[in-house]
């Protein structure tokens, strides 16, 4: 068997640099013996990554391991390398976060954009970026994530409820402006792929329910970001509801999840139940926590529906764990145990949790996607931090 020396060279510098990020700082020999290879090798390659300015030296370690003789030096991952800047469009807000390539804000910013056009966002995005503070990073901006809500395809958005993205290319557009890597992908595949990569524990398999504007799930399988044969795997939010004690209706005319169900559509219910032209979520944590009758009902109706399409999503993918991002259940947390409650009659039900990070989830993974762009490493392990 014939193996090409430079696919092997770029193999070990992979591997090399992920034990690093992981385990450093870290010794040549350290090294050498996690992944087998031949201190030479990982020297010469160790070399290579510290010219790059990937990889500095931490000095020697404060005791030899044997106890005696030279101390070895340490190296570890450069994270002021440079820095990636992370977007998340939605209906009504545009958020950005900065991050260190390892995954820690540097910054973070949000601004309204209900009432503005696709293009007065793409210069709001613009503006933002221009308003960041010098940073001390080596090189400056290295690549650009934008989760968006909605289906996206191969960095392609194909439909989106909320804005309106005509035949704006946001992944061309942005590369041509700043000249580096940009990833667009869904927003709950993103928080999916944080609670896999802002983890030591590593899973071969997790959904993430998003509950916010729309409802959505992320769906790692084998360790992979799952999205469908077009992006659409994990679309929950446009799964139909059927009435059974009405007259059958067309398909096209059923109610979706979306419209029923999301975190919008619950608050429009309950303005509705109290007459009122508008119902904030802490409008809705009050009346709960006072015993409204009518709202803890349409909480109940929520678990119900949030329970059901729970279970599918365990039937379908069999996870090892289910995360919720989701500020309704983080501001009421009840609702999880009450979905946990409904689930009992299910054998082997995974655990349900809070995302590690609701606020952030979405930017964050967004983050890992970029920074595995900026060191060619996709698909590989890295742990991050936040």
């Amino acid at each position: 068997m014939i193996i090409n020396k430079d696919v092997m060279r770029d193999h070990n510098e992979r591997s090399v640099l992920q034990a690093i990020v992981n385990h450093g700082p870290i010794s040549r020999t350290e090294v050498s013996k996690l992944l087998g290879l031949n201190k030479v090798t990982v020297s010469d390659i160790i070399g290579s990554l510290t010219e790059r300015k990937l990889v500095t030296s931490q000095g020697e370690a404060r005791a030899a391991a044997s106890g005696s003789g030279r101390r070895p030096e340490l190296v570890a991952y450069n994270v002021t390398y440079g820095y990636v800047s992370n977007f998340s469009i939605s209906g009504l807000t545009l958020e950005m976060l900065v991050t260190q390539l390892d995954g820690r804000a540097l910054e973070y910013s949000q601004s309204p954009i209900d009432n503005l056009t696709v293009h007065q966002v793409v210069a709001k995005m613009e503006e933002m970026v221009r308003q960041l503070p010098k940073f001390k990073v080596d090189n400056g901006l290295q690549a650009i994530s934008i989760a968006i809500f909605g289906v996206v395809y191969q960095n392609e958005i194909i439909s989106s409820p909320f804005v309106d993205f005509e035949d704006v290319d946001l992944v061309g557009h942005f590369e041509q402006r700043y000249h580096v890597p940009v990833i667009m992908e869904n927003e709950a595949n993103l928080s999916a792929i944080f609670e896999q990569d802002y983890s030591k524990q590593e899973l071969q398999s997790l959904v993430s329910i998003s509950i916010h504007e729309g409802v959505g799930a992320g769906i790692l399988l084998n360790k992979q970001l799952y999205t469908g044969n077009y992006g659409r795997a994990g679309e929950v939010g446009q799964m139909l509801l059927t009435e059974p004690d009405k007259p059958r209706k067309r398909l096209a005319k059923l109610t979706n999840f979306d419209q029923e169900w999301s975190q919008s559509a619950l608050l429009a219910k309950a303005a509705r139940l109290k007459g009122r032209p508008t119902y904030t979520l802490a409008d809705l944590v009050r009346a709960n926590e006072q015993g409204d009758a009518q709202i803890t009902h349409l909480i109940e109706d929520f678990c119900y529906q949030l329970a059901v399409v729970t279970s599918n999503l365990i039937i379908a993918y069999d996870p090892q764990l289910v995360f919720f991002n989701s500020p309704l259940i983080d501001q009421l947390p009840e609702i999880l145990k009450n979905v946990q409650m409904k689930l009992s009659f299910m054998p082997l039900v995974p655990p349900l949790v809070m995302s590690k990070d609701v606020k952030y989830a979405t930017l964050l993974g967004g983050a890992s996607l970029a920074i595995h762009k900026v060191l060619d490493m996709t698909g590989t392990r890295l742990i991050l931090h936040h």
